[in-house]
């Protein structure tokens, strides 16, 4: 009698786990909500073609209690949610919980002038009942996966950041995804440039120059050959020495910065282009 008993707690008392279907991604619902609430994507023209540089409300997400309530959603998901296994839905699974998570931050702190005020070390996102901090998650989850795309992925809601994308990442197109955003960030004067016939990079290739050593890049050279406008490939001394914006992403700050640059470097031809649609 006392074995059914314990049987009949376990199938009816004990939380029930929440599998993420890695084929479906209706598990980001929430945040894809927020994300086309909330998020503007900027759209430039430069020398080197069209790009595009997003910007967030984060002071809508503060003030609308509808967005609110999406947060939490997606919050109380992840607490009780099954990682995916498989390598592309891991990827796409950890890059939307970084920038999701991301977003959470600066929301619960502001109005903040950006994230070097909140940091990136306090373990308080809970995954899977895990406790992490975003410098674990980009650290020890996303980059042992060994993609140095994912460093034009993952956002730090700052201007000098690449762009945040307005579009979750699916496992199930997440190689073609990344390559765009790649493509998208360096046509982007904030993260390569040329000036006085050099060209000038973003810190990130300073800062995780190894990892562009993985995925057959060979290097940042190469992962900048793949990648970069035709006018760029050819250059074969890069200076990692543009510097890092940290302002928030906000729609002012970024058209902000883009008109600095327009005016500072008028070679670069950088205007902002309003039209109809995404760049990606």
């Amino acid at each position: 009698m006392k074995k059914i008993i314990i049987v009949f707690y376990i199938i009816f008392f004990v939380v029930p786990q929440v599998t993420f279907a890695e084929a479906d991604n209706t598990f980001w619902d929430c945040y894809q909500d927020i994300l086309n609430s909330v998020v503007t994507v900027n759209t430039f023209t430069s020398i080197d073609g069209d790009f595009s540089h997003a910007s967030v409300d984060y002071e809508k997400i503060k003030s609308e209690p509808a967005l609110q309530k999406k947060i939490m959603l997606q919050l109380k998901k992840l607490k009780i949610v099954k990682t995916p296994e498989g390598e592309t839905y891991k990827l796409a699974f950890w890059i939307n919980a970084y920038n999701f998570f991301t977003i959470v931050d600066v929301v619960n702190n502001y109005p903040v002038a950006g994230m070097k005020k909140i940091g990136w070390k306090s373990r308080h996102h809970e995954v899977e009942g895990v406790l992490y901090s975003l410098d674990n998650i980009e650290h020890n989850v996303i980059r042992p996966l060994a993609d140095p795309r994912i460093h034009f992925a993952i956002n730090c809601a700052s201007v000098g950041c690449p762009s945040l994308k307005v579009e979750i990442f699916d496992g199930n197109r997440i190689d073609m995804q990344l390559n765009k955003v790649v493509v998208n960030a360096l046509k982007n004067p904030l993260h390569l440039r040329m000036v006085n016939n050099r060209l000038n990079a973003t810190q990130l290739f300073n800062w995780f120059s190894k990892d562009f050593e993985s995925g057959g890049y060979g290097g940042v050279a190469g992962f900048v050959k793949r990648f970069a406008p035709k006018r760029l490939v050819g250059i074969q001394q890069i200076e990692k020495k543009i510097k890092y914006d940290w302002n928030l992403n906000t729609v002012q700050n970024v058209l902000k910065k883009m008109e600095e640059l327009g005016t500072k470097l008028p070679e670069l031809k950088l205007a902002r282009k309003l039209i109809v649609g995404n760049v990606e």
